[in-house]
């Protein structure tokens, strides 16, 4: 074991090394040779491919599942932006909100005590020593019955009364392309719009929504960690979406800059696409003037792929001729 420790360059203490707790001793050898933590994030970067290499194969079949080809190429400025997950200031802007997660107020970082820095806490010092010294000299003055009323207008602190109990819902999402930006403003589309028929039609009016970030937060584990905008391949959480958003959404905009005060989705219309379009009509399959409805897949998954082999259809037809 001792030649072992010495090969591998490893700093394992004399004591442990006598040790007769031979599982102790492997986990610090394994620790400190193939640490788990490094060796998983050392996997993800080597297996995993980014998201310009991903998205080229991955977006074409999310938008076109009826499609066998490998590789498709793109038909607009949308799907190119999306195949190659570009981030530009003129790229569209299409992020997918997953789902939709409460967070306690007093958990936000805005309504966290900040600690305050050796700069700030020695000049919030100096201004309590001057107050009190303006105090004492007041004091005396007063004693001495002189009427000293300094014109010095002293700053009235607002303090903002926060609920800490109140709670936040926050969109969990990823941005397939272009760059988010707190303050501006996106196209919230909600799952049920039919892209074919336009932003126009009453049946889209709805589904339709403008919606303004108010907040963008990467995660990092339980933490909050606010950020002022998101480039595309990032999961992120988005505040600004309460009450408008339910459970899902597809955020669009038209370039990094958002779609401003008076959004126009007519002009707009090349950016908007819906990632969470369900498919809930499902043709009803005939044999043999026997329809057979297949009720479990009311809602099918979005790269579901129905496939009949010969012994499939033989099973059907003596399943209707019964």
């Amino acid at each position: 074991m001792t030649k072992i420790v010495t090969t591998l360059d490893l700093k394992i203490p004399p004591r442990d090394l006598k040790s007769k707790d031979t599982r102790h001793l492997l986990s610090l050898i394994f620790t400190q040779w193939l640490s788990l933590s490094t060796c998983i994030i050392q996997t993800v970067i080597d297996v995993v491919p980014t998201p310009p290499i991903a998205q080229a194969t991955r977006i074409p079949k999310l938008l076109y599942p009826d499609l066998y080809e490998t590789t498709i190429e793109p038909k607009n400025k949308l799907e190119e932006d999306l195949y190659a997950s570009r981030s530009g200031p003129k790229a569209s802007v299409v992020g997918y909100v997953s789902k939709m997660f409460a967070v306690s107020g007093k958990h936000l970082p805005e309504n966290k005590k900040k600690t305050l820095t050796a700069d700030q806490m020695r000049e919030k010092a100096r201004e309590m020593r001057a107050a009190r010294q303006l105090d004492a000299d007041a004091n005396v003055e007063s004693e001495a019955g002189i009427s000293y009323t300094p014109d010095i207008k002293q700053s009235e602190e607002v303090v903002e009364t926060t609920n800490a109990d109140t709670e936040v819902l926050l969109g969990f999402a990823r941005l397939y392309s272009g760059t988010i930006s707190t303050g501006t403003s996106v196209y919230a589309v909600l799952p049920k719009y039919n892209v074919v028929l336009g932003p126009t039609h009453p049946m889209n009016s709805k589904y339709l929504l403008t919606v303004k970030v108010e907040g963008l937060y990467v995660m990092m584990g339980r933490e909050l960690v606010p950020v002022h905008r998101v480039r595309a391949g990032n999961i992120f959480a988005i505040k600004g979406l309460e009450s408008k958003v339910w459970r899902s959404a597809t955020l669009c905009g038209p370039e990094e800059t958002g779609i401003g005060d008076n959004p126009n989705p007519v002009q707009d219309r090349e950016c908007l696409i819906n990632l969470g379009s369900i498919n809930r009509a499902v043709r009803s399959v005939s044999f043999f003037n026997h329809n057979l409805v297949f009720s479990s897949l009311s809602r099918p998954p979005l790269l579901c792929v129905l496939r009949w082999s010969p012994n499939d259809l033989r099973i059907c037809k003596s399943l209707s001729m019964d």
